[in-house]
């Protein structure tokens, strides 16, 4: 039987077989078909003797190699445990690895020994095995020199017998299926088995028949039996389980495992239709998921482009497209959900892979501007790039991943804020509808706290707790999951602004935010809390750099509660009528403004940043009552002008109105939800947002509004 590739750009391969004829091999091309294929073998030589980063890669790829020519190696008598646990249980940061039983934390310099701490290091001596096969079977290819391929089998064939005496075991160290057996987690035997695989594939022809299936029957089949056992839905987890099984299929000519891979309700096509939102994002909702699950796909859709099978369709594209629409001015995601800030500029690995097969040239600023020395720029590069000029950052809603990006100015120093409105975002979403993140200045300003390791504390009584997010906690207690959604959106030039709604984030209350950047520098902020009975509502503003609490400030002591039980220094004020005062990098400054009469008190205090001992400056506006209207802002500079805030007079209820005046001149922004026609400053509108803009001495004049 024999395999056709359509013609057509983004077509699925058609093959003349029926792919549920269970293990009836397609006519695969030769080995190597993974990495890439035979054929390709002269150009990557090419890229290795012409471009300077792939010829680095090549020279690392080969010093790897070589290194493990010499080396002793045993394999581990058991597998390893979950790199969750390798933080410091105290301060939650990652422990520094000093010897194979002594973990030293980076703050403190406690040791820690034993389980599970020593076991993290055996998953690492199994990753260390695994990427030892794949780097000696790609310098095999490229050099032709039998002796990596002999050392990379040796090892290959080491796993194939002891792989089935590992014990099963989960994070809990429980024979349970949903566990490993060179790790603890389905999710580590399968990241592990694809570097395997890709290794194997690459030395698959110096196998005799015998030693082939001692692999297939003593390694393959057992893990992808352990893998498959497990079954999971649209999840970043199965897209790594995915690609494990489709590539062993791949390699090994048995289409039922590709079929599975590809074609089941967890397969490639159902993760790519409904994993990724029509705007780009992958619908956990962390960036760092996102990217962990193109690298996961990208396995998967190498090695069957690679068998003949094309698998580059538009909904994957997205999946490069959205973090480059998504990104800071620096070319920085936030670290929304369990993800930390995620460097675009650091995945041009996966841009290489992108630009070769989609020759999309929006990908090629992101690629000029690396070292272009990954493997994947040796594997698939393109030789030149064309000119291009990266897109200028711009205001936009993106109603289905539930995002608004507020943006002004050029280049590095755009003014940058991101409000989280829309889905939770599944097991990894965080309590913090409303969040934001500003960046200005050529700095994140606002931050939002990301994530630590799972397997410590502090992940559930800091980074989980909506208190650590910017937006509001009620009754000192974390926001339910809920799905928010945009009332109103306005993108001009110099002035963008978005109204959204929070959705059931505690029953009874409704929150709504209407956040308004004007020019660069002036970020307006009306926060609107309705509720059915009393709370206490704490409005929580983070900003890094340092800053001093006012000299009337008295000393309050923070409930031992989730997130409140982080604070240190923390201090309380009636008001603030000068403003508070952040000292960022370079001098330059944001300052925090709120009208009087907003909150009923303010605490100042220190939050976490990456751990305990990093200290991050936090402004809690607490109002209690059945509402709260919190109007304030934040002006950015070197220095940051002073803003005086004051309650505008407006009518109905229901709708709200700052005035926010600065040297020269004064902005009115008024949040008019439903609609109504309101007279504000002598200016009528229904217009869902409205701002004015009224110099000294001069009328107000309606400047901009979303209806």
């Amino acid at each position: 039987m024999s395999g056709m590739l359509v013609s057509a750009p983004f077509a699925v391969a058609v093959f003349v077989l029926n792919l549920h004829a269970g293990e009836t091999p397609l006519a695969l091309p030769p080995h190597p078909r993974l990495l890439f294929a035979k054929d390709d073998i002269p150009a990557i030589k090419e890229r290795a003797a012409k471009m300077p980063g792939a010829k680095a890669r090549f020279e690392a790829l080969k010093t790897q190699a070589d290194g493990w020519l010499k080396k002793e190696y045993k394999l581990p008598e058991k597998g390893g445990q979950w790199y969750h646990y390798y933080s410091c249980p105290k301060h939650g940061a990652r422990l520094k690895t000093e010897g194979p039983t002594k973990h030293v934390c980076p703050i403190d310099k406690e040791v820690f020994t034993g389980y599970p701490y020593d076991d993290v290091v055996i998953s690492n001596e199994h990753g260390a095995l695994s990427s030892a096969i794949r780097a000696l079977g790609i310098v095999y290819q490229l050099t032709g020199d039998a002796k990596y391929a002999a050392k990379a089998k040796e090892i290959l064939l080491a796993y194939a017998a002891k792989y089935q005496s590992y014990p099963l075991h989960n994070i809990k160290n429980e024979p349970k299926v949903g566990g490993g057996k060179v790790g603890p987690q389905t999710l580590d035997e399968a990241t592990w088995l694809i570097t395997v695989v890709e290794g194997a594939d690459c030395i698959w022809d110096t196998c005799s028949a015998d030693e082939q299936r001692t692999v297939t029957d003593g390694l393959l089949y057992p893990a992808t039996k352990v893998i498959r056992d497990h079954k999971m839905g649209i999840h970043n987890i199965q897209c790594w389980k995915n690609s494990a099984v489709g590539l062993t299929g791949l390699l090994i000519g048995d289409m039922k495992l590709v079929d599975e891979a590809l074609k089941a309700e967890s397969g490639y096509y159902n993760q790519m239709k409904k994993g990724v939102s029509p705007d780009g994002c992958w619908y956990e909702g962390a960036w760092g998921y996102h990217f962990y699950t193109l690298n996961a796909v990208s396995h998967l859709t190498e090695g069957a482009l690679h068998s003949g099978i094309n698998l580059y369709n538009d909904d994957f594209k997205r999946m490069f497209d959205g973090p480059i629409a998504f990104a800071m001015p620096d070319l920085r995601l936030p670290a929304f959900n369990d993800s930390g800030i995620v460097n675009v500029a650091g995945s041009t690995n996966l841009y290489e892979i992108a630009y070769a097969r989609y020759k999309d040239q929006r990908y090629c600023p992101l690629l000029a501007q690396s070292k272009r020395d990954s493997e994947q720029s040796l594997l698939c590069g393109a030789a030149e790039l064309p000119a291009a000029t990266a897109a200028a950052y711009v205001s936009r809603n993106y109603p289905a991943s539930g995002y608004a990006v507020l943006a002004a100015g050029r280049g590095a120093e755009t003014t940058w804020l991101c409000m989280k409105y829309g889905p939770h975002g599944g097991g990894h979403g965080h309590p913090d509808k409303l969040n934001f993140v500003l960046y200005g200045l050529g700095q994140i300003v606002a931050p939002d706290p990301g994530t630590a390791n799972y397997g410590v504390p502090i992940q559930a009584g800091w980074f989980r707790t909506t208190l650590a997010h910017n937006t509001l906690a009620v009754d000192e207690d974390s926001q339910k999951a809920a799905e928010g959604k945009c009332e109103a959106f306005v993108a001009a030039d110099g002035f963008s602004a978005v109204m959204a709604s929070a959705g059931s984030i505690c029953p009874g209350v409704a929150f709504r935010r209407t956040a308004a950047l004007i020019g660069a520098n002036l970020l307006v902020v009306l926060d609107e809390v309705r509720a059915d009975k009393e709370h206490t509502f704490d409005l929580a503003y983070h900003n890094l750099g340092h800053c001093a609490a006012p000299a009337d400030a008295q000393a309050f002591e923070p409930p031992k509660k989730p997130g409140y039980s982080y604070l240190r220094d923390a201090k309380t004020v009636a008001a603030l009528p000068d403003g508070l005062v952040f000292d960022l990098d370079g001098g330059k400054q944001a300052r925090f403004a709120i009208a009087p009469g907003s909150p009923d008190s303010l605490i100042v205090a220190t939050g976490v940043g990456a751990h305990t001992e990093d200290r991050v400056p936090v402004v809690i506006a607490r109002r209690k009552g059945k509402e709260a209207t919190y109007l304030w802002a934040v002006a950015l500079g070197k220095p940051a002008e002073k803003v005086t805030l004051a309650v505008e007079p407006v009518a109905p209820a229901g709708v709200a109105a700052v005035r926010a005046s600065v040297p020269g001149s004064a902005h009115i922004i008024v949040a008019n939800p439903t609609g109504e026609k309101v007279t504000v400053a002598g200016v009528e509108s229904t217009a869902k947002i409205i701002h004015i803009m009224q110099a000294t001495g001069i009328k107000a004049e309606l400047k901009h509004k979303a209806e």
